[in-house]
């Protein structure tokens, strides 16, 4: 797979109140859509559709060569992801609770967040998912790991606070020539709907110029 397709489908409609999780879901959906390079690996975001539902109907609408289930092995799906980064692919990694990026800290901050440095080429990933408290999940699935990954260069950290954010900031991400984290708040994962104006584009991630194509 390689280069950038239009889609044939009509794109969602995005002129209407939906929410955080929807947001995401449309977000990853549009960058499905615009270019075949984007693909999505993580624990059960096929046939179930993710834990909170962000991948759900993406599996039947992309098929399984770009909706990938995969083992509960963090350190393997983001290893995999930079592998697959590196031969021209660009990787959305869903941890189903952004708790167990820890088990993939190493491939994260050791090897993609640092790759440009030491080769010169970046390594296109996203890694999102779920943090926080306030879904009584306990000790394992409420942390917010975010300020770990804030400190190590190379890496951007995302965390939109609106959906509209939330599919401008995942947008951008993915457009990146370099690895982003994105994460939102559990509790924001659930059924509250917000104002989503139709226009909303990607959104500047306050990195350098990646040289990217402009957002739409």
């Amino acid at each position: 797979m390689s280069g950038q397709r239009n889609s044939g489908g009509a794109a969602p409609r995005t002129d209407h109140e939906v929410t955080y999780v929807d947001a995401i879901r449309i977000a990853l959906a549009e960058e499905m859509d615009r270019d075949e390079r984007v693909i999505l690996l993580g624990e059960d975001i096929g046939v179930y559709g993710g834990a909170f539902k962000a991948t759900a109907g993406l599996l039947e609408r992309f098929g399984p060569q770009r909706v990938i289930d995969t083992p509960v092995v963090e350190e393997a799906i983001v290893g995999a992801a930079i592998g697959a980064s590196l031969r021209g692919l660009r990787p959305v990694v869903e941890m189903q609770f952004f708790d167990f990026a820890a088990r993939a800290f190493d491939m994260i901050t050791n090897f993609a967040a640092k790759h440009r440095y030491r080769t010169g080429l970046g390594v296109p990933i996203v890694i999102r998912g779920p943090s926080g408290a306030g879904v009584h999940a306990g000790p394992f699935h409420s942390q917010s790991p975010e300020g770990y990954f804030a400190r190590t260069p190379g890496l951007a950290v995302v965390v939109p606070s609106t959906a509209a954010d939330a599919r401008g900031l995942l947008k951008a991400a993915i457009r990146d020539e370099d690895p982003s984290s994105s994460s939102s708040t559990s509790s924001s994962t659930g059924g509250r709907r917000k104002s989503f104006p139709r226009a909303t584009a990607s959104s500047p991630s306050g990195r350098r110029p990646s040289g990217a194509p402009a957002a739409t």
